[in-house]
């Protein structure tokens, strides 16, 4: 059985331990002590973790069994002890042993929830939860100076042709030429301001150079999304194609050849409400050649399990995002509201702290771009079709900040750039 094969090389690593206690810390560096099976072997593993964490030296065979382990269970370990040299191999085994048992475990209860008629998405998100889980157990590992001077230049290699570019110059020049794969970028502003358009417009950017573009819209059903997009192409405005029964024969025309050429693109949009970062983790996968996620907005996101406050809700969701973009290795583009605080101040201008219910988000976030329209607040911005959206990279991690405007047509919901901005 699978159990049986490797609890000889599970044993033979606690007997090396008890044989040599200074492997112990070999041990407790590599291995977790889930990875276990065996009762006796967890018991002796737990007891070198206290004397690890309490400053003492690794304990011996003796101290083991008097803190309570089977010394028959010790001696049988230690009669097959492996060797020093043989011990990382041992390990390995170990490691290799506890991944097949969790997916057993995984696959069982795929099979229970299926029998007794849970939901698949449901059953499919928890799997690719625990999965997830199995994949990271093993990181945090000790890196030498080669492994870290290699990791540059892994990192440049990765990122090498996959800078994702927003399509609007002001914006990718200030993020060092576009977005990172692996980056978490948040766009923020209060209600009113675009910032769905503006993470439409980045979307279709990306999908008409190619990229395949996930967006999750929890505030839109897929019919207003469409009819932005048609918006930004036709140039009649998004009320007039969902609400006006009496378009003109040029503007259906119209219409209809943007409509056929926006099916052409690899944007693909969730047609659900309530999703968890899990659900969107699911829908990432089944995207071929995906290049960007963007959801509309971190606020909607359901939490996986509820917590004691909305800040802690905030701050898992926004942790998870990170997580996401991490492993999916492509740009997550989240949308975020901002608080009343910005409100209160004479320019109206907000700024990192009015990121709503979480400081996690400024944390976790690789840059955050927040928008403001003084035409909102009284004040004249507007020239001909535009009104001007002050635009602020307020964090950068891997370049500088910088505000500019950017002109927005509110009948399209198009951006452009306009002159007149400033670099910090």
């Amino acid at each position: 059985m699978l159990n049986d094969n490797f609890l000889t090389a599970e044993n033979a690593v606690i007997g090396a331990c008890l044989v040599d206690p200074a492997l112990w810390r070999v041990v407790l560096d590599k291995l977790h002590r889930d990875d276990l099976y065996s009762d006796f072997n967890r018991e002796a593993y737990d007891i070198a973790r206290r004397f690890d964490l309490d400053g003492k030296e690794p304990p011996n065979a003796v101290e083991i069994a008097d803190a309570g382990v089977d010394r028959t269970a010790l001696f049988g370990c230690m009669e097959v002890a492996c060797a020093e040299r043989d011990l990382d191999r041992s390990i390995e085994l170990v490691k290799k042993a506890a991944r097949r048992r969790e997916l057993a475990t995984i696959g069982k209860l795929l099979e229970d929830g299926a029998l007794n008629g849970d939901e698949p998405e449901t059953l499919i998100a928890e799997t690719e939860k625990r999965i997830a889980a199995l994949d990271e157990r093993d990181s945090g590992q000790l890196l030498t100076g080669l492994d870290i001077a290699s990791a540059f230049y892994d990192f440049r290699d990765q990122i090498s042709g996959k800078i994702v570019k927003t399509g609007l110059q002001s914006i990718d020049d200030t993020l060092g030429g576009g977005m990172l794969p692996s980056g978490f970028y948040i766009l923020a502003a209060r209600p009113g301001c675009g910032k769905t358009a503006l993470a439409l417009q980045i979307a279709g950017n990306v999908a008409e150079h190619g990229g395949a573009v996930l967006f999750v819209s929890l505030e839109m059903d897929v019919s207003q999304l469409q009819a932005r997009r048609l918006s930004s192409r036709t140039g009649i405005s998004a009320t007039r194609l969902l609400l006006d029964e009496n378009l003109s024969a040029e503007e259906w025309q119209r219409v209809q050849a943007a409509n056929v050429g926006l099916s052409r693109l690899p944007l693909y949009a969730n047609g659900k409400e309530g999703c968890s970062v899990l659900d969107v983790r699911s829908m990432a996968r089944k995207v071929k050649g995906l290049s960007l996620v963007v959801v509309d907005y971190l606020g909607l996101l359901r939490p996986e399990r509820s917590r004691s406050s909305r800040y802690e809700e905030i701050t898992a969701i926004s942790n998870s995002l990170k997580t996401l973009a991490r492993s999916l290795k492509v740009p997550v583009l989240c949308l975020a509201q901002l608080n009343r605080a910005s409100e209160q101040r004479a320019d109206k201008k907000p700024g990192l702290a009015d990121l709503r219910d979480s400081g996690a988000i400024e944390q976790d976030a690789d840059a955050v771009l927040l928008m403001h329209r003084p035409d909102m607040y009284g004040k004249e911005s507007e020239r001909g079709d535009l009104v001007f959206v002050s635009t602020q990279i307020a964090k950068n991690r891997h370049a500088g900040t910088a505000a500019f405007e950017l002109g927005f047509n509110l009948q399209t919901g198009r951006f452009i750039p306009v002159k007149g901005g400033y670099q910090e």
